[in-house]
């Protein structure tokens, strides 16, 4: 099973295992950055505050930076929480990007976070992680609540050299959330509908909406991977680029199934709005896709010995934030030597192919080559790991 991140205050999922929430702080935080999460949160806090009743609920935007800190003035927010409405002594105020408005207001809003607002919650939603060195998150930590809502991972940690590529935070996600809606999927099926549909949490939701109304109608809770077929069109890039992750993850089992997959199915364009078969041809794909990343790879390894950070990664644009964890796992399992002998092979390959040797056993031979064993990359020294 996967190893779940730490968290110096409770995630999501501790908080939605809890059967009763009360008594509720006035002041909270929500950081990370699964946006889905955080709207199912607030949804459940909700329920905790008003029960059946219609929630009374006023959203702001806060300021995007300190030079524009008055387009939420602090009255405006305290004169919502502290007034009753006609409907209830409850009110929720939502303050979305909320860190700027946070931090300018610290200290009025410090005796709050223990006092409440007589009947008003405030819950910040904080994009990113929450800059806890800041004097009011540590008070909010210690007398109200900070929550993360991080992403779930798509693929285990590279370390966990024996986990199968299915058994994920975002497949158990997938499998928890499908409960809620009355259906049994295991995680293999899990990671098929993830592997279709892409990562995003609220369109996986909408998919699993999709689910079951077909599931249902048969007389069936159990989510098999033939249905996920029949309903779920396929929004992932194509399997040329799962391959090329699966490879740089070093998992040789998966990636040699993908490169089966690609050869029998093709590789769909949907760019050009067109399938390739040719196994020549598949094969060029794939080493054209190989030597950005191979570059971007050999490029962070630079980076690292010059003292920078994931962040300088970001900042740099070698890598954009959605795909960092992604992106330093395979770091980590692709040492900067092993990226110079990959250079070489795969210009090897290119030229063999080009002059007619046999595409899909060539490609083979390199999945197996560089992916190391069964279950995962048999390099142990590498030289970055990733933060989990």
């Amino acid at each position: 099973m996967v190893k779940r991140r730490r968290s110096s205050g409770p995630t999501f999922q501790d908080m939605m295992r809890k059967k009763e929430w009360k008594p509720l702080p006035s002041v909270t935080l929500v950081s990370g950055s699964a946006t889905f999460l955080k709207e199912l949160f607030v949804k459940r806090f909700e329920e905790e505050v008003f029960g059946d009743a219609e929630p009374v609920v006023e959203r702001f935007r806060g300021p995007p930076n300190d030079t524009q800190v008055g387009t939420l003035p602090l009255a405006k927010v305290l004169d919502e929480l502290r007034t009753p409405s006609f409907f209830s002594p409850y009110r929720i105020v939502v303050i979305e990007n909320a860190s700027t408005f946070l931090f300018a207001h610290g200290d009025s809003l410090a005796p709050f976070v223990e006092n409440g607002f007589a009947g008003g919650y405030l819950i910040g939603l904080i994009d990113g992680n929450l800059d806890k060195r800041r004097k009011i998150a540590k008070h909010i930590e210690k007398h109200g609540l900070v929550v993360d809502c991080a992403k779930p991972y798509d693929r285990p940690p590279p370390w966990e050299t024996r986990t199968p590529v299915w058994d994920s935070e975002l497949s158990q996600w997938v499998v928890q959330r499908a409960k809620t809606k009355n259906l049994d999927i295991d995680l293999k099926s899990a990671f098929a509908l993830h592997e279709r549909a892409g990562t995003d949490l609220a369109t996986l939701d909408e998919e699993l909406e999709k689910i079951v109304t077909v599931v249902t109608s048969r007389g069936s809770r159990q989510v098999t991977r033939e249905i996920i077929v029949e309903v779920v069109g396929e929004t992932r890039e194509s399997s040329v680029f799962l391959l090329v992750e699966l490879f740089l993850e070093g998992r040789l089992t998966e990636a040699l199934r993908e490169a089966r997959d690609l050869f029998q199915r093709g590789f769909y364009s949907q760019q050009r709005g067109v399938r390739t078969t040719d196994p020549t041809a598949l094969a060029l794909i794939f080493v054209g896709t190989m030597i950005p990343r191979l570059r971007a790879i050999r490029r962070a390894h630079t980076m690292r010995g010059q003292g920078a950070t994931e962040e300088d990664w970001v900042r740099s644009g070698l890598v954009q934030r959605p795909f960092l964890s992604r992106f330093s796992r395979q770091v980590f399992t692709v040492s900067s030597e092993k990226v110079e002998t990959l250079f070489k092979e795969l210009y090897d390959l290119d030229r063999a192919i080009k002059t007619g040797g046999d595409a899909e056993k060539l490609l083979e031979l390199i999945l197996i080559e560089h992916t190391g064993n069964p279950h995962g990359s048999t390099n142990k020294t590498h030289s970055v790991a990733p933060r989990r």
